[in-house]
């Protein structure tokens, strides 16, 4: 299996200095649950048709989970199931979006770029490529967990 992944530069570690100094603890982002899912977990999450809806339309755009269960025509919790599994995979980022009011949306946006089976020469190879991860984006989401 290839995954493809680019690193953001908030994995990296935050100097030494700054998390004693500054912060009681060392501010993180929470990682992706299992960023390398197996083939058995892609393909069950692929054969869900809400899933393959949420993924074209996170494509698109950021949407709320609200927005993604009238879309699918499955209630919100159904869909809220299907988002915490695609998180968990990797395949799905969770973002803030402010607003102007002070409250803040949690949108949905797929990461998944391409998913390739091959079979040959009686092996099979799987290919994971995902979206770069936007600085910004990261900077919001995390601003927004405050």
């Amino acid at each position: 299996m290839t995954v493809r992944t680019a690193r953001s530069p908030l994995d990296a570690p935050a100097p030494s200095r700054w998390a004693g100094d500054l912060f009681p603890a060392r501010m993180t982002h929470s990682p992706v649950a299992d960023p390398d899912p197996d083939l058995a977990t892609l393909v069950d999450l692929l054969d869900d048709e809400h899933v393959r809806t949420i993924l074209a339309a996170t494509s698109a755009e950021p949407l709320s989970a609200s927005a993604l269960s009238e879309r699918c025509g499955v209630s919100t919790s159904a869909v809220y199931r299907r988002l915490d599994r695609l998180v968990d995979a990797g395949l799905l980022d969770e973002r803030t979006r402010p607003r102007s009011d002070g409250h803040h949306d949690t949108v949905y946006v797929a990461v998944l770029e391409r998913f390739e089976l091959v079979v040959d020469d009686g092996d099979i190879d799987w290919t994971v490529d995902r979206t770069d991860r936007d600085v910004a984006d990261e900077l919001t989401r995390l601003w927004g967990k405050f």
